[in-house]
């Protein structure tokens, strides 16, 4: 099964992360954030929602490191933090919010599986390390797509490697801004 919990408002947008429960324990997809800095407040005037962000997990899934998708990474020390190789060298990001004591990340370099039915994808567009996450339901596959794009209609063009990788999947898609996921369609232009 998979949840969507609120984890914070960037500029008035939700910001989603999701859950995926499995056999082998409950697992996080992006952290959203605890807290804010006085830069973020000016420009982005993020609003966290840190009660929502659950913390009975065995991993979490990073889908790329902005600060409103790791912000909540140090709930987690000493828990396994998957995340591609070339997001971890990235300068877009709160590095304190990246680099924390008992930080413990496991990178990744393309596809892998992190657990039976749970596959990391790369979808680079958004950051070049940004990756979904294909859970394999009973129900068939399903896409976690972090900000492979802001919403439906910018995914649905196609116009870059992830977009395109995620509406070749042809999936129910969640995105981090929006409250329901949707099988995506290829609209060009």
């Amino acid at each position: 099964m998979i949840e969507a919990h609120l984890a914070a408002e960037v500029k008035g947008f939700p910001v989603y992360v999701w859950t995926i429960d499995h056999p082998q324990g409950r697992i996080l997809v992006d952290t959203g954030m605890i807290d804010s800095t006085p830069e973020l407040d000016e420009e982005w005037e993020p609003v966290p929602h840190p009660e929502n962000i659950p913390r009975d997990v065995v991993c979490v899934i990073n889908t790329h490191l902005h600060f409103d998708h790791c912000g909540g990474n140090r709930l987690f020390p000493g828990v396994p933090i998957h995340v591609q190789a070339r997001e971890l060298p990235q300068s877009d990001t709160i590095r304190a919010w990246v680099d924390f004591l008992g930080a413990t990340y496991v990178e990744h370099d393309g596809e892998a599986e992190v657990l039976p039915g749970i596959r990391l994808l790369p979808a680079p567009g958004h950051t070049p390390g940004h990756q979904v996450v294909v859970v394999d339901t009973p129900e068939g596959l399903r896409v976690l797509g972090g900000d492979v794009a802001y919403t439906f209609r910018e995914l649905g063009q196609g116009d870059t490697e992830g977009r395109r990788r995620v509406l070749e999947l042809g999936v129910l898609t969640w995105l981090a801004h929006v409250e329901r996921p949707k099988v995506p369609e290829y609209r060009p232009g």
